[in-house]
């Protein structure tokens, strides 16, 4: 005999479980549908969370990574470090055995096929070696390469070679042309390389970042390190530090910060990825909660096989075991169906939140994954199965059996339970709601904000130029003038302008310190812009004083720029800013007329509008623009004959970027909208959920009050007030947890603060409105089996057993 329960008992009682669940085919059914929901969403979003922020990188030991960070004075963190800094600490550091540096580039890849603008990755000979990469192709770069005056050198990613060069082995030693210099072709990565940054750049290529040759000692570039063996990461960081002092100008207040490089990648996701993992376990109590209430309505028309079982002989643990037995089997088979539907919603899931995470290797189901899945069904087994367990188990023999004709009701505290789980049902998707009101409403509020252009039937695309080809403002100038006519001439084109900063584009500049003539007061910051004549119409900006540019402000003619309302507003309260002259940050020793105010533009839906200058293209020449085409219809007819009229002027500078403007302003909400749709599913999951509970527990009612009511309306009493009494039950029930729920959303919407936008975290209007929607779906739910006992024919009630 076992000591403990012995394999033969445990063999039967799944045996005797799975028998039973065997004979109640649509209770077993709709149980395993409910916990496979639950659990398989939160299986779904545990991949997520898995791959984010438990996996570690891809990397031979990847806790020995750290990240590089300077903390520039007032202004926060920075996450790139200056190249003279890293230089002394290649020199110098004792604690990083290695330490590399990389950053992004871009360059016009001409010849072997169409010309195309390529993102390039600079990096340090130390950086490949020191993440473990080894090449599947040739081989990685050199120190000697890594040097001023080093050959060109390249090394491609995978998805180029494959794409431009048929993944052709003989590439290595043979040469591609980027921005008209030819670089040699070394290596080749593997496909499985990627760098897990937040930015999520697709680096089609690598060359040598060649320190001591890059322009000056403050560009920014991204450093990490590999940490000694016994070193910490203080350790370490007040070594770097004490160094970067070195380094530095007399008071320049600058101090270096070292992380673990996952969580300086993670850290960002973090926040949003535990608050859905927290709302789909809510979506997943909730289920737990209809499945408890589902046992306990089984249990209870299983008392009198429970109570012949208790009079044969049979201890109350063994009933109990019993019970849990048949819940671990519902739990098990809702688990293997959530795995199942875990791993087909896996792929739409990383597909539609892809904007919001990190680069990342793919995320799969990994051992981690099916361990997470089979606790979680175990745990949610024994968490719904335990109180209808030990509730069966407690049957009164004799109020039972002493009368063969009619079921014994269910125990007062089988009851109370069964109330206390429909309270928590609709509490937990209250919260769930109000999340999801609260997002809503803050994504109307940025959807509604008048970003100051108008974006229907508008292309956009960006030409950067060779500077070796075009080396000199007057080239790029000419270029760009040549080009704007030619897609002029177009049919079907309305206007054409072009910015070197436009809304949306991703790029800045700015000056700060602009002299004003006549004035002792200095312009402390303003950004700008270079654009052509045809800018504001073609944008739909509107003019509010003086002029617009035309093609007479071009080189050789007065210096002048128009500037935005938050300029005129803000450097210019009480007086006309036209007129007025303020210093030219290119020319030195020349002034700037202000000819012109226009509308103010939002480059981020979300900030408020900055002082901008605007300068014209002919008088400020850059190698960079991007080309804004408004159209008769649809912008995207227009892309191939677009690029044919740039091919006309130049062929090697091929355009990138290529969108419609409603394209880019619906991506500027992509994060929002992710979000909003994510919580916004599981709450109405968890509505749906929750009004089934509570369907549920009024119709479990009225089955159990069937006599009771017959005798009722026997009396006289009206139908009427029956469905009203039936209501008043849910709806009471309903009352409590949605009290319940908006203490808790008070609690815990404060958590979603940094996600909403124009909407505070206890917003009345959504709490109330969320409130009125969960008890309009209450009394429906209700309404149903309220119906139905008001209907009930006494005659029928009274013979009921």
């Amino acid at each position: 005999m076992w000591k403990w329960i012995s394999v033969e008992t445990l063999v039967q009682d799944f045996r005797y479980g799975a028998r039973g669940l065997r004979r109640n085919p649509g209770f077993t059914a709709i149980t395993v549908l409910t916990l496979a929901l639950g659990i398989g969403a939160t299986t779904a979003i545990f991949t997520v969370v898995n791959a984010v922020l438990l996996r570690p990188l891809p990397y031979p030991h990847p806790e020995e990574l750290v990240y590089v960070q300077q903390v520039l004075g007032g202004f926060g963190v920075n996450p790139f470090v200056w190249n003279r800094e890293f230089v002394a600490w290649r020199n110098q550091s004792r604690t990083l055995r290695p330490i590399a540096a990389y950053m992004y580039d871009w360059f016009n890849l001409t010849g072997g096929g169409e010309p195309e603008r390529v993102v390039s990755g600079i990096a340090s000979a130390s950086f490949f070696p020191l993440l473990g990469v080894r090449p599947e192709v040739g081989r990685l770069f050199l120190p000697e390469e890594d040097r001023p005056g080093g050959p060109p050198v390249a090394i491609l990613s995978h998805a180029l070679w494959k794409r431009r060069y048929g993944g052709d082995p003989t590439i290595v030693g043979r040469g591609i042309t980027l921005d008209d210099k030819v670089y040699t072709v070394v290596g080749v990565l593997p496909a499985a390389f990627v760098i897990p940054d937040e930015r999520k750049i697709n680096y089609a290529l690598w060359v040598p970042l060649a320190e001591g040759d890059t322009p000056g000692p403050f560009r920014v570039i991204r450093a990490i390190g590999r940490l000694k063996p016994g070193v910490s990461v203080s350790t370490a960081q007040a070594e770097l530090n004490t160094i970067a002092q070195s380094t530095l100008r007399k008071g320049m207040n600058v101090s270096i910060v070292l992380s673990a490089w996952q969580e300086q990648i993670s850290q960002k996701f973090r926040l949003s990825l535990l608050l859905f993992l927290g709302a789909v376990g809510f979506l997943l109590l909730i289920a737990c909660a209809n499945v408890a209430n589902l046992l306990l309505s089984r249990a209870a028309n299983r008392q009198k096989e429970i109570a012949v079982r208790l009079t044969v002989g049979a201890g109350r643990s063994r009933i109990v075991r019993q019970l849990l037995t048949e819940s671990a089997l519902l739990a098990l088979l809702g688990g293997l169906l959530g795995l199942i539907l875990a791993r087909s919603a896996k792929d739409l899931l990383v597909t539609f939140i892809t904007p919001n995470l990190p680069a990342l290797e793919p995320i799969i189901l990994d051992h981690r994954v099916l361990a997470f899945c089979l606790a979680l069904a175990m745990v949610t087994g024994i968490a719904f199965g335990l109180v209808p367990a030990f509730q069966a188990s407690r049957v009164s023999l004799s109020e039972v059996l002493k009368d063969a004709g009619r079921s014994g009701g269910e125990l007062r505290s089988g009851t109370l339970f069964r109330n206390l789980l429909v309270v928590c049902e609709t509490a937990l998707a209250m919260v769930l709601l109000v999340g999801a009101g609260l997002l809503f409403r803050s994504f109307l509020q940025v959807r509604g904000i008048d970003p100051g252009f108008k974006s229907v039937n508008t292309l956009s695309l960006t030409v950067d130029l060779t500077l070796s080809k075009y080396p000199n403002p007057k080239e790029q100038a000419r270029f760009f003038e040549r080009v704007i006519e030619g897609i002029k001439s177009l049919d079907g084109v309305e206007s054409v302008g072009g910015s070197g900063c436009p809304p949306l584009g991703g790029r800045l500049n700015s000056v700060s310190d602009l002299a004003v003539e006549g004035r002792s007061e200095k312009i402390p910051m303003a950004f700008v812009a270079t654009i052509s004549p045809d800018y504001f119409r073609t944008m739909r900006i509107p003019l509010k004083q003086g002029r617009d540019f035309d093609n007479r402000d071009r080189d050789g003619s007065p210096g002048v720029a128009m500037v935005n309302e938050s300029f005129a507003r803000r450097y210019f309260p009480h007086e006309t800013c036209l007129g007025k002259q303020v210093e030219n940050w290119v020319h030195k020793n020349e002034w700037l007329t202000i000819v012109g105010v226009v509308g103010d533009v939002r480059g981020w839906v979300e900030r408020e509008p900055e002082p901008e200058m605007y300068l014209p293209y002919l008088q400020a020449g850059e190698p960079y623009m991007t080309l804004l085409v408004r159209t008769a219809g649809n912008p995207r007819l227009w892309e191939r004959a677009v690029r044919r009229q740039i091919a006309n002027v130049d062929k090697d500078q091929p355009p990138h970027d290529v969108a419609s403007l409603d394209e880019l302003r619906s991506g500027s909400f992509t994060s929002r909208r992710v979000n909003l749709l994510l919580l916004g599913v599981f709450a109405s999951l968890g509505l749906v959920l929750a009004s089934v509970g509570i369907y549920g527990v009024v119709s479990y009612s009225v089955s159990q009050r069937t006599h009771e009511i017959g005798v009722r309306l026997a009396l006289g009493a009206e139908s009427g007030a029956v469905l009203r009494s039936v209501i008043a039950k849910g709806l009471c029930l309903a009352l409590i947890g949605t009290g319940i729920g908006v203490a808790g959303s008070l609690a815990v919407t404060r958590l979603l603060r940094t996600m909403l936008f124009g909407v505070h975290p206890t917003d009345p209007a959504t709490f109330l409105a969320v409130s009125l929607i969960l008890l309009a779906v209450t009394c429906l739910a209700c309404y149903i089996p309220a119906h139905r006992a008001a209907e009930v024919d006494p005659m029928v009630a009274l013979r009921y057993e």
